[in-house]
């Protein structure tokens, strides 16, 4: 057990789209008496409700989460809690928290790397205003330097270059994704999580299996139970049907009523 004098609880939500992975991590803080977890999230929109209501001293926040990813979320909080990213394979970021002296853990950790991160959360107590301040100047950083403008596509011994803007929409297909132009359909091999986290703003997820090009949709459709029907404006006009978890960041992102 972590030996502390610091007896003050804090407050904390667990936010990861994978069960086992938050149960795996609420076993690993039973070791830590300060921390009292208060709720779990699997999603974006639920985190971002949960911290703006319930208002939690700390979230260990997973990168990779269905709607909004852990990056997004803090652009849409009213409160900000301390924040201990959580994430698997992203190096690029896991470089800037340590530069920004923001904390992270690099699935799988031991509690060994856990023991250091809850003694860094109760050393930045102190400087919470500074703590948030790195937070908010790594998501802009973060957000501005991974934006992609082009997507690369094997075609025999070559490879083209898709301007983004082009797309249509991303579709998953089995182990690939279908990229939707103008032109027809192109198999690549970037996964949905990936390019939703690299994509520019006016990109929006309407289904685990779907990502839309907000310029490139012909018309809206209500359908019902918090659902919507997108039509888009290739020659088609391909209708693609949303999923109720995607309700409130659709209605966001494309400013419904």
């Amino acid at each position: 057990m972590y030996d502390s004098a610091f007896q003050e609880e804090i407050s904390t939500l667990l936010v990861d789209d994978e069960t086992i992975a938050i149960q795996r991590l609420r076993h690993a803080l039973q070791a830590f008496p300060q921390i009292k977890i208060i709720g779990e999230a699997h999603d974006g929109p639920s985190a971002i409700a949960f911290i703006n209501a319930k208002r939690p001293a700390l979230v260990f926040l997973d990168i990779r989460i269905p709607g909004f990813n852990g990056f997004d979320v803090l652009n849409h909080l009213t409160y900000t809690p301390l924040i201990v990213f959580v994430t698997a394979y992203e190096e690029y970021a896991v470089k800037a928290f340590e530069k920004n002296s923001i904390d992270y853990l690099l699935k799988p950790f031991d509690d060994a790397r856990l023991a250091i991160t809850i003694k860094r959360i109760i050393q930045h107590k102190a400087n919470h205003t500074d703590l948030l301040l790195k937070i908010k100047q790594l998501v802009t950083e973060q957000h501005t330097t991974n934006i992609i403008s082009t997507i690369p596509v094997k075609v025999g011994n070559k490879i083209q270059l898709v301007q983004v803007e082009e797309v249509l929409f991303f579709e998953a297909k089995d182990k690939y994704v279908a990229m939707h132009t103008m032109d027809g359909e192109k198999l690549i091999e970037y996964s949905l999580s990936y390019l939703e986290s690299r994509l520019p703003p006016s990109f929006v997820r309407v289904h685990r299996g779907v990502i839309v090009h907000k310029l490139k949709i012909y018309e809206i459709q209500k359908y019902f139970k918090g659902t919507f029907i997108i039509v888009m404006q290739d020659i088609k006009r391909t209708k693609i049907k949303t999923a109720y978890s995607y309700y409130e960041i659709i209605k966001t992102k494309l400013l419904l009523p």
